[in-house]
């Protein structure tokens, strides 16, 4: 069906694996994540910067403007490879000289002085005057150990699995099919579970969103209407334990593959939310546990196509009872909107995750009415939405 190329095909490109993670972000505690700014504020905050990039646009040749945007590849590969080497952690206790870095880290020094002066010139690290390299407020945001993981997320999307799928764009295009399974002979899941680093590396990626999302959906949401909630695919607990620790009436149900579960304890006890939650090992293709007054579905619906999103949707629907809740919690893309963040991930799910999407409400809402659903609430948020819908007879 697939016109394959075999990984074998893929040059294999010898990268310095990252510094092990641990479990869970450095700062998950007992106490609540940090509030979210005020909607209006951050909606205010993300259009002015997008005013201000078209309004230096407009006074920019076009064809300056384009190249700088042609070059997105040359700043992805750079940032991540300064990432995943940790020259940022390096740069943290003191300036230094690229020859200083270079004999920290083993790297060639004209190659380190040339990549960390492209970076200064798009506003990443500092120079000083006598030549040295210094962090600035976004370098920082590369330092391992952070709760946003942003060092794990630039990393990914600089891999050579990511790029090579990447590169394969034009036949997707033209066909419409996945990418990344054409390119390498399997589906990214496959792919992670025979390249463990790579799949700790998105799964710390993915933490990262949660722990910026988790406290917008503990208070988008009326959590005091209900007693019990069912986190399907819920990972390492991120977002169950900030629910928990928000709302000490609730209890939770968290269902994911036994592996991920048993890495969760640790997070949950750190948290001291523990006692509080059922781990549940199951898969939204097989079988979740009944008994929850919702079942939440969190950023699990992008990654896969409509076929698949109803076997999902119907095998949480085979949990519930009529008039209990689901509350999917997705990026939402309408068809007519042009949100940067919402299209260029779109086109990411089509790329490399399984025929996924970002959808828009009104597509969410027909995958909800062919699994036994009826659409009810919408909370929204500049960066994410909490769609509620009850299950009906």
């Amino acid at each position: 069906m697939h016109d394959l190329q075999t990984a074998s095909a893929i040059p294999s490109i010898p990268h310095s694996p990252l510094p092990p993670p641990s479990p869970s972000p450095v700062g998950l505690g007992p106490k609540p994540l940090p509030n979210p700014p005020p909607a209006f504020l951050l909606r205010f905050g993300m259009g002015l910067r997008r005013t201000l990039l078209r309004l230096a646009d407009l006074v920019t040749p076009a064809h300056i403007a384009m190249m700088d945007r042609s070059l997105g590849l040359v700043y992805t590969s750079m940032i991540s490879v300064v990432a995943r080497l940790g020259i940022v952690d390096l740069l943290e206790s003191s300036p230094q000289s690229a020859e200083q870095l270079a004999r920290q880290t083993g790297l060639h020094v004209d190659a380190v002085l040339r990549v960390l002066r492209a970076l200064v010139s798009v506003g990443i690290f500092r120079r000083l005057p006598d030549g040295r390299f210094a962090n600035n407020r976004l370098s920082r945001a590369l330092k391992g150990g952070r709760l946003d993981r942003m060092r794990e997320w630039v990393t990914y999307f600089g891999s050579q699995s990511n790029i090579a799928a990447w590169n394969d764009l034009e036949r997707t295009v033209r066909t419409g099919h996945n990418a990344f399974e054409r390119v390498f002979g399997m589906d990214v899941w496959q792919w992670f579970d025979g390249h463990p680093d790579e799949r700790e590396m998105f799964a710390q990626a993915m933490m990262g969103i949660t722990v910026a999302d988790a406290p917008v959906i503990a208070t988008l949401y009326p959590f005091h209407e209900l007693r019990t909630v069912c986190d399907v695919g819920g990972g390492r607990g991120t977002l169950m334990s900030e629910l928990l620790v928000r709302h000490p009436h609730l209890r939770g149900m968290l269902v994911d593959g036994e592996g991920v579960l048993e890495s969760a304890r640790e997070l949950l006890a750190r948290r001291g939310v523990s006692d509080r939650v059922e781990l549940c090992p199951g898969s939204f293709f097989e079988s979740v546990p009944e008994g929850a007054d919702a079942y939440l579905l969190k950023s699990v619906l992008h990654d896969w196509d409509d076929a698949r999103c109803k076997t999902i949707l119907t095998t949480v629907r085979r949990a519930m009872k009529p008039g209990q809740r689901l509350l999917l919690v997705e990026l939402l893309a309408p068809r007519h909107d042009n949100d940067k963040v919402a299209a260029f991930l779109d086109v990411h799910m089509m790329m490399v995750c399984s025929n996924g999407r970002e959808r828009s409400v009104e597509e969410l809402h027909a995958l909800l009415r062919a699994t036994g659903f009826e659409a009810a609430r919408l909370f929204p948020y500049p960066t994410t939405n909490v769609i509620e819908a009850v299950a009906v007879e």
